[in-house]
Parts: C-alpha cells; structure tokens; sequence
C-alpha cells in the first residue's frame, strides 16, 4: 500500500489507524525537503540580488575613482586609517577583557 492510498484509507476510516512511525516520518521528511527548498530559492534570489546590487556600485565606483583620483587616493589612505584604528581599539579590548578575567 503506497502513501496516496493509506492516507486515503485513513482519512475514510471511523477509528484512528494504527501507528507506523515509516510513514509518520515519511510525511515530515516530504514537508522539511519542501520547505527546504523554499527557503534555498529564497536565499538563492536574495544573495543574486546582492550580487547584482554590488556589482553595479562596484562599476559606478570603479568609474568616479578613474574621473578623481586625487579624492579617492586620500579617501582610500583615509579609510585605511579608520579600520586600522578600528582594529586596534578590538585588539586592545580583547587584551583588555582577557587580561581582566584572569
């Protein structure tokens, strides 16, 4: 008996049929691949979609920084600066925060 006609068979009978953890599992198998495969093609469009969108700032920043150079080489060392900063002041509080909990 397949899966269409013992839930068929079930849905048609007076009493509860006997368990069968096969078939319990089957069913939760079919729904947890289905949503699955929900959720892959929604992440799916959403990392294309991010993609797309970065590629496209990408080529819009690629052209200003050809057309002003001299803005975007102080803008770049600028930025540099901030995320060594950046990376100094997590360092120092990692240091900080294991030298405390000693």
């Amino acid at each position: 008996m397949n899966t269409e006609a013992r839930l068929a068979a079930a849905l048609g009978a007076s009493a509860a049929p006997a368990r069968d953890p096969g078939f319990t599992l089957a069913v939760m198998r079919a729904a947890e691949a289905e949503r699955f495969r929900a959720a892959a093609a929604r992440s799916m469009l959403r990392w294309a979609a991010l993609g797309a969108a970065a590629a496209l700032l990408a080529v819009a920043a690629a052209g200003w920084v050809v057309a002003n150079w001299d803005q975007a080489e102080s803008g770049i060392l600028a930025a540099g600066v901030i995320f060594a900063l950046a990376a100094l002041a997590r360092l120092m509080t990692q240091r900080l925060a294991s030298a405390a909990a000693r």
